[in-house]
């Protein structure tokens, strides 16, 4: 028995299996690979979970859970790549990553840089090179630019 292939159907492959898929991919990534929310320090923002995404979205950082672990509460997790040729570790290819999760006061935003992990996915899983001030630098000097009112909590390194 011949079969024909109906290529009008594919239009609704966006709406069924790839959205199931994504969506088995994001509760089996929550579901087995959380961790405790580390103590970095942070900003506090007067921002919504979606007014932050769009916020940051704008300046170019895009959803990154995909290639992340997930953190116990986290509402916000974007990233944005970059070529870096200043690293001593050789590596050019980096991200800066931003999590967000719910505070009293807003919403607790968290950043590091590290290797990029499709492109340096041994660096990027030993943890090596994550660098907290500096991801955090970046976060606070997009806030400052823009006028973002925002407030440091945790313990943040003293600038010299």
């Amino acid at each position: 028995m011949p079969f024909d292939f109906d290529t009008d159907r594919l239009r609704h492959l966006p709406e069924t299996p790839l959205r199931a898929l994504r969506h088995s991919f994001w509760w089996i990534r929550k579901t087995f690979f959380s961790k405790p929310k580390p103590s970095n320090p942070a900003v506090v923002i007067d921002m919504s979970e979606s007014e932050t995404e769009a916020f940051l979205g704008e300046r170019f950082f895009e959803p990154g859970w995909e290639m992340s672990y997930h953190y116990h509460n986290e509402v916000v997790n974007v990233r944005r790549v970059q070529y870096l040729d200043d690293q001593p570790s050789g590596l050019r290819w980096w991200q800066t990553h931003i999590r967000g999760y719910p505070h009293p006061d807003g919403l607790e935003l968290t950043a590091h840089l590290e290797p990029e992990p499709a492109e340096h996915p041994d660096a990027h899983l030993d943890g090596e090179f994550i660098d907290v001030p500096r991801g955090n630098a970046t976060l606070v000097g997009i806030l400052e630019e823009e006028g973002v009112t925002f407030e440091r909590i945790g313990t943040w390194p003293t600038e010299t």
